[in-house]
């Protein structure tokens, strides 16, 4: 039989050492997440999911709806997800501003048009990106009509 060493002590101050230092890699992890949340993303695997879209319906100068829409990304390439990722202020900024010429021709009696808006904001995001780097997913779209 094989001479085995002898078993090392365990010192106390290694397994301190050892818990505080995953103790430290998940707090990393969480304040990520944290981070991403205050900017109105989630991703998860290829898919960033941004933070609802909460779109005033005007006519005669006063609120009569609400439209609310869930928009995700499917994006492949990893460097682009990061990229668009940073650039959420810009890309929320673009979808909005093509959002506005939607919803002054909304019939209010009607719900919003699913195919239409992820076609909108699929032109908006292959000016961003280039064509066919990204795939709009909606996965929510509601008008809320108001007194």
């Amino acid at each position: 039989m094989p001479n085995l060493p002898a078993p090392m002590k365990v010192d106390r101050r290694h397994v301190l050492t050892l818990a505080l230092g995953a103790g430290a890699f998940l707090a990393r992890g969480r304040r990520a997440r944290a981070e991403a949340a205050r900017d109105g993303i989630d991703i998860v695997g290829n898919i960033v999911i941004l933070a609802p879209f909460n779109v005033s319906v005007v006519r005669k100068g006063k609120i009569r709806a609400i439209m609310t829409l869930n928009a995700s990304l499917d994006i492949g390439d990893g460097m682009l997800r990061e990229r668009i990722s940073r650039e959420v202020p810009l890309l929320r900024d673009a979808y909005l501003r093509c959002l506005d010429p939607y919803v002054d021709r909304l019939d209010l009696r009607e719900a919003p048009d699913v195919v239409r808006l992820t076609q909108l904001l699929q032109r908006e995001t292959d000016k961003l990106y280039g064509e066919g780097a990204t795939m709009v997913l909606i996965t929510h779209a509601a008008l809320r009509r108001l007194a």
